[in-house]
């Protein structure tokens, strides 16, 4: 019988550990929190980043996106709030590895945000892919804590 316990504790114990390392965003010394990473298919694709609201009450006032491999093209930025307000945020366009968009001021800062919606396509294809010459972007998304949050 505790042949069987042993192993299954160990495992619940494991995954308890995973799960929570990757739940609550880091926050880097300027307030600065990744909220999320996405990998960019070669084709246009709208993505859905949801902010989990049980480990994450902070307030933001800006968003930045960070490419972080290859290039993508951003088409549209859209921010849905706790309330039901959705903000559409100007593009910047296109962006290659290790650049960032610039702070986009978030009009909804003493609410949460409930989602983000990234509309993007990763500029390449699977062929030049898999012989190297490109790669899929990679994304990070990046929200500013508001002064009321920042701990």
């Amino acid at each position: 019988m505790s042949k069987f316990i042993y192993p299954f504790l160990a495992g619940i114990l494991l995954l308890a550990t995973l799960s929570g390392c990757n739940s609550i965003p880091k926050e880097t010394s300027n307030h600065w929190v990744k909220l999320a990473t996405k990998t960019a298919n070669f084709q246009t694709d709208t993505d859905t980043v949801t902010i989990n609201s049980l480990f994450n009450s902070a307030h933001y006032n800006h968003l930045k996106l960070t490419c972080i491999q290859g290039t993508v093209q951003i088409d549209a930025i859209k921010i849905n709030y706790a309330d039901g307000h959705v903000q559409q945020l100007s593009t910047l366009g296109l962006l290659t590895k290790n650049s960032s968009t610039r702070a986009m001021t978030l009009d909804r800062a003493q609410n949460k945000i409930k989602s983000i919606e990234l509309t993007y396509n990763s500029i390449g294809n699977a062929t030049l892919n898999l012989a190297g010459v490109t790669k899929k972007a990679k994304l990070e998304i990046w929200a500013k804590k508001t002064a009321d949050t920042n701990n």
